[in-house]
């Protein structure tokens, strides 16, 4: 498959941003009805990705910001969970820089490099609020976290090992779905180059 991902401008780049963000904001709603043991909180900030990075960015931090200022009301240091969503955008935009083409073996190996990296993130700033805020594991990763940690493993360990199957498995689905968007939203809204 031929890259199209650098060619958005950022006419379509902001607005693109502002609805993936919704739909990421929508689909953590419809998480409250009927939960599933995933994140998928990056599903179309995947899909913004691979549009851009300015369209990656908006669609994460519009999306952390209006979950936990707005809609979620906890407390204003949870924001620093921003920080795995814009990892994932770095991650894809650096890949599409080098790689310049997306194909099955791409994905595949986006899906290993998103869940190992945010893995090992999400840990460090677990174990970081945990430290200095006496944070809670509240996430899908909760029941393992405690078997863990009840059992004397480390703190940092006991939120790694659980994240990291929960996160391939998400981010598998994630990355699989924001793909699928960006192929179809790039046919009805071609790349400048073919405008």
């Amino acid at each position: 498959m031929e890259n199209k991902a650098f060619t958005y401008s950022l006419k379509w780049q902001l607005p693109l941003g502002i609805v993936f963000a919704l739909l990421n904001i929508a689909v953590n709603y419809l998480q409250n009805f009927n939960p599933v043991p995933l994140y998928m909180d990056t599903i179309f900030t995947i899909s913004a990705s691979f549009f851009g990075g300015a369209c990656g960015v908006i669609s994460a931090l519009l999306y952390h910001i209006t979950t936990t200022v707005i809609y979620a009301k906890v407390p204003m240091w949870s924001l620093v969970w921003a920080i795995c969503s814009l990892t994932i955008v770095l991650i894809i935009r650096v890949y599409i820089k080098i790689r310049k083409k997306i194909e099955i073996t791409d994905l595949i190996l986006l899906v290993f490099l998103i869940s190992l990296i945010v893995s090992v993130e999400g840990a460090t700033i677990f174990t970081v609020l945990n430290v200095f805020t006496g944070y809670k594991e509240d996430s899908q990763v909760k029941f393992m976290y405690a078997l863990l940690s009840s059992n004397s493993v480390s703190v940092f360990i006991s939120a790694l090992l659980p994240r990291v199957p929960v996160n391939i498995l998400d981010k598998a689905i994630s990355v699989c779905i924001g793909w699928l968007c960006f192929s179809g939203v790039s046919k009805i809204i071609p790349p400048a180059n073919k405008a």
